[in-house]
């Protein structure tokens, strides 16, 4: 075995255990075959953000061949979980005036699988950021706040696909 080769083995070796499990089929066990998405609850006073989730974790799942959609109470798997922070702050000004503004969304999310009653997914934060020119009014915030839940809703259900 060349010095190349098993430097190799040893980068797939280390990234196997970071990961801890992977399947190449997907993170989800073969009786789950459908997927719903429970209301997640908003703990933040940023009013809609729950109805904007939802709605991207829906269509994520609608739009993934791997899985099939029905409602959270006829689903083999659900997804769920809670809005817990929104957080906004000026990133660049020029002089005085702010130029750039970003948003960051955090949920705590996780995959439940109401076939074997058990945690199938979680993560305590997970995070989607977006900036707007703070110029573009209140529809350039409420188009960087559309685009960090659809950053949440990505990373969520590429966590449920993969396994991670």
């Amino acid at each position: 075995m060349t010095r190349v080769q098993m430097c190799l083995y040893a980068v797939i070796g280390f990234s196997a255990m970071g990961c801890g499990y992977y399947s190449v089929s997907g993170g989800l066990p073969g009786h789950v075959r459908t997927v719903g998405v429970e209301f997640f609850e908003n703990r933040t006073a940023e009013g809609g953000l729950e109805d904007q989730l939802n709605r991207a974790l829906t269509e994520r799942v609608v739009n993934q061949s791997q899985i099939r959609y029905a409602s959270a109470r006829a689903a083999d798997a659900i997804v769920r979980g809670a809005i817990l922070r929104v957080h906004e702050e000026t990133l660049t000004f020029t002089g005085e005036q702010a130029t750039s503004h970003q948003v960051s969304i955090v949920v705590r999310a996780e995959v439940w699988d109401r076939v074997r009653r058990r945690r199938l997914w979680e993560r305590d934060e997970v995070r989607g950021e977006s900036t707007y020119d703070p110029a573009q009014g209140l529809a350039g915030r409420e188009n960087a706040y559309a685009r960090a839940v659809n950053d949440v809703a990505r990373q969520i259900i590429d966590g449920l696909l993969s396994g991670w």
